[in-house]
Protein backbone atom coordinates (compact mmCIF):
# COMPACT_ATOMS: atom_id res chain seq x y z
CA UNK A 1 0.00 0.00 0.00
CA UNK A 2 2.91 2.35 0.65
CA UNK A 3 4.06 1.97 -2.98
CA UNK A 4 0.66 3.02 -4.24
CA UNK A 5 0.71 5.97 -1.89
CA UNK A 6 4.15 6.99 -3.13
CA UNK A 7 3.01 6.75 -6.76
CA UNK A 8 -0.17 8.70 -6.05
CA UNK A 9 1.63 11.43 -4.18
CA UNK A 10 4.41 11.69 -6.77
CA UNK A 11 1.85 12.02 -9.57
CA UNK A 12 -0.67 14.31 -7.93
CA UNK A 13 1.09 16.11 -5.12
CA UNK A 14 4.50 16.80 -6.66
CA UNK A 15 5.72 20.05 -5.29
CA UNK A 16 2.65 20.32 -3.07
CA UNK A 17 3.52 21.94 0.26
CA UNK A 18 0.92 19.68 1.88
CA UNK A 19 3.13 16.60 1.38
CA UNK A 20 5.01 16.01 4.61
CA UNK A 21 8.76 16.63 4.50
CA UNK A 22 9.45 13.30 6.21
CA UNK A 23 8.01 11.46 3.20
CA UNK A 24 10.59 13.02 0.88
CA UNK A 25 13.29 12.36 3.43
CA UNK A 26 12.33 8.67 3.60
CA UNK A 27 12.22 8.33 -0.18
CA UNK A 28 15.54 10.16 -0.54
CA UNK A 29 17.13 8.04 2.17
CA UNK A 30 15.80 4.88 0.50
CA UNK A 31 17.30 5.94 -2.82
CA UNK A 32 20.61 6.75 -1.12
CA UNK A 33 20.62 3.33 0.54
CA UNK A 34 19.88 1.67 -2.80
CA UNK A 35 22.66 3.65 -4.46
CA UNK A 36 25.13 2.75 -1.71
CA UNK A 37 24.12 -0.91 -1.95
CA UNK A 38 24.64 -0.86 -5.73
CA UNK A 39 28.06 0.80 -5.32
CA UNK A 40 29.09 -1.85 -2.80
CA UNK A 41 27.84 -4.58 -5.09
CA UNK A 42 29.76 -3.09 -8.03
CA UNK A 43 32.95 -2.94 -5.93
CA UNK A 44 32.48 -6.56 -4.87
CA UNK A 45 32.00 -7.61 -8.47
CA UNK A 46 35.05 -5.62 -9.54
CA UNK A 47 37.13 -7.28 -6.80
CA UNK A 48 35.85 -10.70 -7.86
CA UNK A 49 36.72 -10.04 -11.51
CA UNK A 50 40.21 -8.82 -10.58
CA UNK A 51 40.77 -11.87 -8.37
CA UNK A 52 39.64 -14.22 -11.11
CA UNK A 53 41.79 -12.44 -13.68
CA UNK A 54 44.82 -12.86 -11.42
CA UNK A 55 44.03 -16.54 -10.85
CA UNK A 56 43.56 -17.01 -14.59
CA UNK A 57 46.86 -15.28 -15.33
CA UNK A 58 48.73 -17.48 -12.83
CA UNK A 59 47.06 -20.63 -14.18
CA UNK A 60 47.93 -19.60 -17.73
CA UNK A 61 51.55 -18.96 -16.74
CA UNK A 62 51.70 -22.34 -14.99
CA UNK A 63 50.27 -24.05 -18.08
CA UNK A 64 52.77 -22.29 -20.33
CA UNK A 65 55.64 -23.41 -18.10
CA UNK A 66 54.33 -26.97 -18.07
CA UNK A 67 53.98 -26.88 -21.86
CA UNK A 68 57.54 -25.60 -22.24
CA UNK A 69 58.78 -28.35 -19.94
CA UNK A 70 56.88 -31.01 -21.90
CA UNK A 71 58.26 -29.66 -25.17
CA UNK A 72 61.79 -29.83 -23.74
CA UNK A 73 61.19 -33.42 -22.60
CA UNK A 74 59.82 -34.31 -26.02
CA UNK A 75 62.86 -32.78 -27.74
CA UNK A 76 65.19 -34.79 -25.48
CA UNK A 77 63.17 -37.98 -26.03
CA UNK A 78 63.26 -37.51 -29.80
CA UNK A 79 67.02 -37.00 -29.62
CA UNK A 80 67.32 -40.22 -27.59
CA UNK A 81 65.19 -42.08 -30.13
CA UNK A 82 67.36 -40.80 -32.98
CA UNK A 83 70.54 -41.87 -31.14
CA UNK A 84 69.02 -45.27 -30.37
CA UNK A 85 68.08 -45.76 -34.01
CA UNK A 86 71.61 -44.89 -35.05
CA UNK A 87 73.00 -47.36 -32.50
CA UNK A 88 70.60 -50.06 -33.70
CA UNK A 89 71.66 -49.47 -37.29
CA UNK A 90 75.34 -49.65 -36.32
CA UNK A 91 74.77 -52.83 -34.30
CA UNK A 92 72.79 -54.42 -37.14
CA UNK A 93 75.62 -53.59 -39.54
CA UNK A 94 78.11 -55.13 -37.09
CA UNK A 95 75.95 -58.26 -36.68
CA UNK A 96 75.69 -58.62 -40.46
CA UNK A 97 79.47 -58.24 -40.81
CA UNK A 98 80.09 -60.85 -38.08
CA UNK A 99 77.60 -63.20 -39.72
CA UNK A 100 79.35 -62.87 -43.09
CA UNK A 101 82.76 -63.38 -41.43
CA UNK A 102 81.46 -66.44 -39.53
CA UNK A 103 80.01 -67.90 -42.71
CA UNK A 104 83.27 -67.28 -44.59
CA UNK A 105 85.31 -68.92 -41.80
CA UNK A 106 82.98 -71.92 -41.70
CA UNK A 107 83.25 -72.37 -45.47
CA UNK A 108 87.04 -72.11 -45.26
CA UNK A 109 87.19 -74.72 -42.47
CA UNK A 110 84.88 -77.01 -44.45
CA UNK A 111 87.11 -76.74 -47.51
CA UNK A 112 90.15 -77.66 -45.43
CA UNK A 113 88.27 -80.57 -43.94
CA UNK A 114 88.44 -79.35 -40.37
CA UNK A 115 84.72 -78.75 -40.01
CA UNK A 116 82.03 -81.11 -41.17
CA UNK A 117 78.58 -79.69 -41.42
CA UNK A 118 75.43 -81.67 -41.44
CA UNK A 119 73.78 -81.41 -44.75
CA UNK A 120 70.11 -80.65 -44.63
CA UNK A 121 67.89 -83.48 -45.75
CA UNK A 122 65.34 -82.82 -48.36
CA UNK A 123 62.88 -85.42 -47.08
CA UNK A 124 61.98 -83.35 -43.98
CA UNK A 125 63.62 -85.62 -41.37
CA UNK A 126 66.37 -84.48 -39.08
Amino acid sequence: MEVEEVERRSLHDHGDPCVPESFFDRVTQGLRNDLEHERDRRLQLTDTVLKHRAEFAFAKLENERALTSLRDELRVARGNVDRSRAEITALQTLVDAHHREHKALCEMLERKGVLHRKKQRTDGTA
